[in-house]
């Protein structure tokens, strides 16, 4: 059986190719010019530690991470505020609810219905240990926290 030779696959670069030039029919070596950087975001906030959970039927958020980086304690009770449409969680004596024993926050239904937090949806959390406080991200307040960066990020159409 006699073989072929094929031509290869990736052409022999040159000393100008290999050093960022390139050639055009006829008009010499070529200056590339590098492409932009991209904008890298900013680190997170160290003092915020952020989660998600589904709440269930009951209104319960289970979230591991975000009640050990609270040092919270199942017992401790705890008050809810409205506050610019997010749901804030504080530790309090008088509070009007107590921690279940696995560590979950029961939100009362007249909270999730001030929300408009129907059913069992996803929301995000957001810890501050150093304040002690549990913020809540209602799905309705979400859409209106995040229109003017989803605008940008496409153009200016959404």
């Amino acid at each position: 059986m006699r073989t072929i030779p094929l031509p290869p696959l990736v052409p022999r670069l040159s000393l100008s190719d290999r050093e960022g030039q390139r050639r055009e029919a006829g008009r010499g070596p070529v200056q590339r010019r590098s492409l932009p950087l991209p904008k890298v975001p900013q680190l997170p906030r160290r003092d915020v530690v952020f989660g998600m959970a589904v709440l269930d039927r009951s209104g319960r958020i289970a979230d591991k991470a975000i009640m050990e980086s609270l040092g919270w304690k199942p017992g401790l009770r705890v008050k809810f505020a409205i506050r610019e449409g997010l749901i804030v969680v504080a530790a309090d004596e008088t509070g009007s609810r107590a921690l279940d024993e696995r560590c979950h926050v029961l939100l009362p239904m007249r909270v999730r219905r001030a929300c408009r937090i129907d059913g069992t949806p996803r929301v995000v959390l957001a810890a501050l240990p150093g304040r002690q406080r549990l913020i809540v991200h209602p799905p309705a307040l979400l859409g209106q926290l995040t229109l003017a960066v989803h605008t940008a990020a496409l153009g200016g159409e959404l």
